[in-house]
C-alpha cells in the first residue's frame, strides 16, 4: 500500500513488479494502466507499508517533522543549486 500523504495514489494498494535497490535508496517498481498500456513506475519504498520503522521515528513518535539527515541532504541540494548562479553573479 502507497502511505505518502501526497502521493496520488496514497491509500491504494498496489502489485509490486519488483524492489530495487539503489545507491541511495530502495524503491519499488509497480505497473500503472495508463493506455495505450501499462508502464512501469517507482517509488522509494518508505512510501508505502513495506518499510521499516526505525528507532528514530519509535522515539520521535510523530513529534519531529524532519530527520537530521535529511536536513543535511537538502542542505546539500540547495547549496548546490545555488553554486552556480553565485558564481555567475560574482563574475
Amino acid at each position: 500500500m502507497i502511505t505518502h500523504p501526497f502521493h496520488p495514489l496514497s491509500g491504494r494498494t498496489i502489485r509490486i513488479y519488483d524492489r530495487v535497490s539503489g545507491s541511495r535508496r530502495a524503491i519499488v517498481r509497480y505497473f500503472v494502466d495508463r493506455p495505450p498500456g501499462a508502464v512501469l513506475a517507482g517509488i522509494p519504498v518508505s512510501w508505502t507499508s513495506l518499510r521499516r520503522v526505525d528507532d528514530f521515528e519509535r522515539v520521535a513518535s510523530g513529534r519531529s517533522l524532519f530527520r537530521a539527515d535529511d536536513l543535511v541532504e537538502l542542505r546539500e541540494v540547495v547549496d548546490s543549486m545555488l553554486s552556480p548562479a553565485t558564481k555567475r553573479d560574482q563574475k
